[in-house]
């Protein structure tokens, strides 16, 4: 089931929106073995390469950075993953038609906070927009953008279209863009592909 060749570095990114690709860090959630893929610093910072929050001069500075700090590195990949946590369950429960627990709003509120007083409305080519990285000098700079992504869409019409993967194993959100809204899985190539191999399978067991 788990592809040993993936890593943060080159996963797929089906999640339609940062925020989603950043929940979907975590493979399998629906088995007992969940894959993790943001197990150091450096896996957060190889995502974030992936996804273009860093540039490779970025990464290569931080990299660094964290040598020399390697608790603090330490802190900044498990805060990654407890506001990835906050934030899947954020978005399972809208998906579900359900409210968002208290607890977990008042969690994302906080990220929220630290990461609206690191950013600032910069001149932009045809206008102005929001800078969220703030001060590249902390390890965790990073989450930032991902933060304000996650914000954007709850306060967006995005929120209606989050969907999860139709198969129960895999746990990957994303944003149904389709025209008829009709999408079930995260990629039909994996886990769709997997599911008609299955379908088939048990026919031909029935079938005898």
């Amino acid at each position: 089931m788990t592809d040993k060749t993936r890593n943060a570095g080159n996963l797929k990114l089906l999640g339609g929106r940062l925020c989603l690709d950043f929940i979907n860090t975590l493979d399998w959630r629906g088995t007992e073995t969940p894959v993790e893929f943001l197990n150091t610093y450096p896996d957060l910072l190889a995502w974030s390469r992936h996804v273009g929050i860093c540039t490779p001069s970025e990464t290569r500075r931080m990299t660094e950075m964290a040598k020399g700090c390697q608790a603090e590195a330490r802190r900044v990949c498990k805060r990654a993953v407890a506001l990835r946590e906050t934030i899947y369950r954020i978005f399972v429960a809208i998906n579900q038609n359900k409210n968002p627990a208290p607890k977990d709003l008042a969690e994302f509120n906080q990220y929220l906070s630290g990461a609206l007083k690191a950013s600032q409305i910069i001149r932009a080519k045809d206008g102005y927009s929001w800078n969220t990285a703030g001060d590249k000098a902390r390890l965790d700079w990073v989450l930032n953008p991902v933060i304000r992504s996650a914000a954007d869409v709850l306060v967006s019409d995005d929120t209606k279209n989050i969907k999860a993967c139709a198969d129960p194993a895999c746990g990957w959100l994303f944003l149904d863009s389709s025209r008829n809204k009709r999408r079930r899985w995260c990629d039909m190539q994996d886990c769709g592909n997997r599911a008609k191999a299955s379908r088939f399978y048990r026919k031909k067991i029935r079938q005898g």
